[in-house]
Order: C-alpha cells, then sequence, then structure tokens
C-alpha cells in the first residue's frame, strides 16, 4: 500500500523517537486544525506524546514500528476530506498504509495519548505487513490494551463489566471476532480476552503466540503450544471469567 501524500498546506516536524537509534517518526498536522494558542508548547507536547506512545509500544510489545512511519493529526474536516463523512462520524484515528491518522487533535489530552498508542500498536505489529494474520479480537485487543494502560485502566470498570456480562446474558460475547469490522461492544470484548488471556498465561505467553503468528505460523497452532489451549477452549475461559467479574 503507498504512502498517502501528505497535504502540501500541512506543517510538518520530525520527532526523535526516544530510543538510540531507533527510526524518527514524522508528524504534521493540517492547516486548518484549529490553531493552538500557544503553538511552540502544542509542538513540544505532541513531541511528547508521539515519542512517549512509540516507547510504551515498543517496551511493552518488544516490536518496533516500521521505520517509515508517520503521524498526521487531522481536523476534523480534514480527516472527512480523506476517508469520508462516515469514517469522520466514527473513526478516532486509524493506520493507513505507513501513516497514523488521528481524527481531530487540537485537545492533547489523555484520550488522544491514548488514540497514539492504540494505532502505534498496529504499526508495530504491521512492520513486516503480516498483522493481518491475527484474529482480529487479538490484533485490536492488544491496542485496546496499551491504550487504556495508557490512561491508567488495567481492566474493566463497572460500567464494563455490566456491558460484559450483558453480552454474555444475550449469547453475544464469544466466539470472539475473527475477521471483519468491530462494534463498539466488539472493541470492548477483544480488550476483555487479552485482559483474560495474560491473567491466564500471561503476557509473554501471548507475546509468544503472537510473534509466532506474524512470523506465519497458524494462530491455532502457536495458541495450542504457547498458551496451552485451543480457540474454543479460549472462549469458554473468557466467558467463564466473564461471569466471575
Amino acid at each position: 500500500m503507498t504512502r498517502p501524500a501528505l497535504a502540501a498546506a500541512a506543517l510538518a516536524v520530525t520527532l526523535a523517537a526516544g530510543a538510540a537509534g531507533a527510526a524518527e517518526v514524522a508528524v504534521t498536522w493540517d492547516a486548518d486544525l484549529a490553531p493552538p494558542a500557544d503553538p511552540a508548547a502544542y509542538e513540544r507536547q505532541l513531541r511528547a506524546i508521539v515519542s512517549d506512545s512509540r516507547a510504551r509500544v515498543v517496551a511493552a510489545l518488544g516490536m518496533e514500528p516500521g521505520p517509515l512511519l508517520s503521524v498526521q493529526i487531522h481536523s476534523r474536516a480534514g480527516y472527512q476530506r480523506r476517508f469520508g463523512a462516515e469514517a469522520a462520524h466514527l473513526d478516532a484515528a486509524r493506520f493507513v498504509g505507513e501513516v497514523v491518522h488521528v481524527n481531530g487533535g487540537a485537545r492533547l489530552d489523555d484520550r488522544f495519548a491514548g488514540l497514539v498508542v492504540h494505532e502505534m500498536v498496529h504499526a508495530a505489529l504491521d512492520a513486516r505487513g503480516t498483522a493481518a494474520a491475527l484474529p482480529r479480537w487479538l490484533d485490536e485487543g492488544l491496542a485496546e490494551r496499551l491504550s487504556w494502560s495508557r490512561r491508567g485502566q488495567g481492566s474493566p470498570a463497572p460500567n464494563q463489566v455490566a456491558e460484559l456480562r450483558q453480552a454474555l446474558e444475550r449469547k453475544e460475547l464469544v466466539p470472539l471476532p475473527g475477521t471483519g469490522e468491530l462494534s463498539r461492544l466488539g472493541y470492548l470484548r477483544s480488550w476483555a480476552a487479552v485482559v483474560f488471556l495474560e491473567g491466564k498465561v500471561g503476557r509473554e505467553r501471548v507475546l509468544a503466540t503472537v510473534r509466532a503468528t506474524l512470523g506465519g505460523e497458524p494462530f491455532e497452532r502457536a495458541l495450542r503450544r504457547e498458551c496451552a489451549m485451543s480457540p474454543e477452549e479460549l472462549d469458554g475461559g473468557f466467558q467463564a471469567w466473564v461471569g466471575g467479574l
């Protein structure tokens, strides 16, 4: 997939990624983004968020985003021009080719930082172009795991537990989605499934499964070897875990 061309009017700044010898991350923002009161402070904070996000992903996954990774901060109108009205209404961010696109970035708050972390996870998982081999729940669940951790949350809050239990009662909790677009509930249960699996077998076993799958081994076989369970056993264990929350 070719790298999308950046708008000629965009303001550009190159950010050091933080780790010694690591590739630099190019960051741009739309010229029509609501101008910050203090552009220099905005730039400094943006630098810090992108550098911190990348460092968190590398530390958590042991995987580097691709060397040509860049981040583009769009105004909401700019995001709509690029991806369409429906995407602008539904999406907070997306990773396309080698670019993390963020929808509306005037406020550099914790939510914004969580979005950058989420998409940076996708960039790291897809550094070799093989992320599609992962089941969708695991790909998105890992991204949500680090995003929520960035915002200080390591497990489902009471309202999220209630939503997961309702999905269990409606028989909508499993099977975990292997492909396709996810609903809001789909993202929630994908994140919760990663929280469950890490608690069951440990993060290293989960990451060993991910690395093997990205390397070309079928996910089911990697899951059996590294986590000692089948996808069906994972679904059953996840259901029981949610029922006990």
